[in-house]
């Protein structure tokens, strides 16, 4: 059922570590360092900052490394066990890795979140584990396995799993949730709080404000995101809203609402004001995507049009949108 931890394997996880990875002996106090002396202790950073490569899950039990075949759940990459007390972490690497501060791709992440969250409940993992730090799968003080080389596509690792109910949401959230969380929150509170900040050279006080707020909801999680995390996400938040509401584009929303009665005007119009981003045909053009088009929904309702006029606007019926909303 196993095969050999080999050579390959080392050289393989040693290439897709970050340049400098944070890691330790001993949990509590953490250290950035070169991976050539990063992968020498015994907890390592696996991920690239603000990237998903590989699923970790730590399982405080003995028999932990067999979690995964007890709960029929496929091989993963690797395992590596406490010889003391028979605890151990599992990881699963992802064909495609993702980012996990991306706005503008928030559909992945909510994807992966709920599949981390059914795994953790399939393997009665820890839901309270960081996920920062993993035992080193390269380091000889843990009985490490590589079980497979098969790299998982997000939609493999959910034929498995049973995805109603998943992520947690609010402060129960963990791992992957809490991204969607923040975004989910922040973001609805950014696209009207950045009218405050309009003025003259504004941009840094905007940046300063959506980190605080990220900051402020992390710190209602059990288990907060670490810094860097809460930095790339305010950092993304705050750069979209900054591209796509600006005060030209205000403008010109309400004055085309004025002149129309409410109705939004042609897509090309909005583009060229920057109240939006791209262009969309009308009636009959590309066929509209969720993920593209959600964002645009979004921050149209939020410079006053109406359902109705963004349907007509992007080629959408407004039950489309209804629908959109209300599974937010």
């Amino acid at each position: 059922m196993k095969t050999e931890h080999s050579n390959a394997f080392q050289l393989d996880l040693f290439e897709s570590l970050p340049n400098k990875p944070y890691c330790t002996d001993e949990l509590g106090v953490t250290y950035i360092r070169p991976k050539k002396t990063a992968v020498k202790k015994k907890y390592l950073q696996v991920n690239q900052p603000s990237m998903v490569t590989y699923l970790v899950f730590d399982i405080d039990r003995n028999g932990a490394v067999l979690a995964w075949y007890d709960a029929n759940l496929p091989a993963p990459y690797w395992t590596s066990k406490n010889p003391k007390n028979g605890h151990g972490h599992i990881a699963y690497r992802l064909k495609i890795p993702f980012c996990t501060s991306d706005i503008a791709n928030i559909e992945p992440i909510k994807y992966a979140a709920a599949i981390q969250s059914a795994m953790i409940e399939r393997l009665k993992a820890d839901r309270g584990f960081a996920g920062l730090l993993t035992k080193n799968p390269m380091h000889p003080h843990w009985q490490n396995e590589f079980w497979t080389e098969y790299e998982y596509t997000l939609d493999e690792l959910a034929d498995h799993l049973d995805l109603r109910g998943h992520p947690l949401r609010g402060i129960e959230s963990v791992g992957l949730g809490r991204n969607c969380e923040l975004f989910e929150s922040v973001r609805r509170w950014a696209y009207r709080a950045i009218r405050e900040y309009w003025a003259p050279n504004y941009k840094r006080a905007w940046n300063n404000a959506v980190y605080e707020r990220v900051e402020a909801l992390n710190g209602q999680f059990n288990q907060p995101l670490p810094v860097s995390e809460v930095k790339s996400i305010s950092k993304s938040i705050a750069n979209w809203t900054y591209k796509h509401f600006t005060p030209e584009g205000f403008r010109k929303s309400q004055a085309v609402k004025g002149t129309k009665g409410g109705k939004a005007g042609s897509i090309e119009s909005k583009a060229k004001a920057g109240s939006v981003g791209g262009s969309v045909s009308k009636g009959g053009g590309r066929k509209s995507k969720k993920s593209e088009l959600l964002p645009v929904v979004q921050s149209m309702l939020d410079q006053g049009y109406n359902q109705a006029a963004i349907a007509e606007d992007l080629g959408i019926s407004t039950r489309t949108i209804i629908r959109w909303l209300n599974a937010m």
